[in-house]
């Protein structure tokens, strides 16, 4: 399969908030699965509100080690980033390709820059569970902007 440009353009990005704290009391021989209800996870999305408009996006992903997950790290990120979208894409599906796809983008850098940072820590490194920012919410909504034409 031979992929094609995408219709969101990453401008920039950068770490806005970086914090990661081993865990003194993890027990290697126990094991540790972090898993999507052990995460907080926000996306804050700015802009878009005409067609050449950029949007930016603010993703913050939390988590706090307790007894129970048994997790060898406690971690805090925040990236923003700034997209574009193409400006040949459909106007009303452009807040729907930043929510999903720039979320997503960004959640990808996330991963890699916590797993990067937790290398250098006393335990393997966590890796984040993957996720879909593509909701619900965010189908009903499509579904009720489409009936509408």
């Amino acid at each position: 399969m031979r992929p094609q440009k995408s219709k969101l353009l990453l401008e920039n990005y950068f770490t806005t908030e970086l914090n990661c704290k081993a865990n003194t009391s993890f027990d290697f021989k126990k094991g540790s699965s972090l898993s999507l209800d052990d995460l907080t996870v926000e996306s804050n999305i700015l802009g878009g509100k005409t067609k050449e408009d950029g949007w930016q996006v603010t993703l913050k992903v939390f988590h706090q080690s307790t007894e129970k997950s048994n997790s060898p790290y406690s971690f805090l990120i925040e990236i923003v980033g700034f997209f574009k979208v193409d400006p040949s894409y459909s106007a009303s599906k452009a807040d729907w390709l930043v929510k999903t796809n720039a979320s997503s983008v960004l959640y990808s850098v996330a991963r890699e820059s916590l797993r990067q940072v937790m290398r250098d820590g006393p335990w393997m490194p966590v890796l984040l569970p993957t996720v879909s920012f593509y909701t619900d919410e965010m189908k009903a909504e499509i579904k009720k902007t489409s009936q509408k034409k």
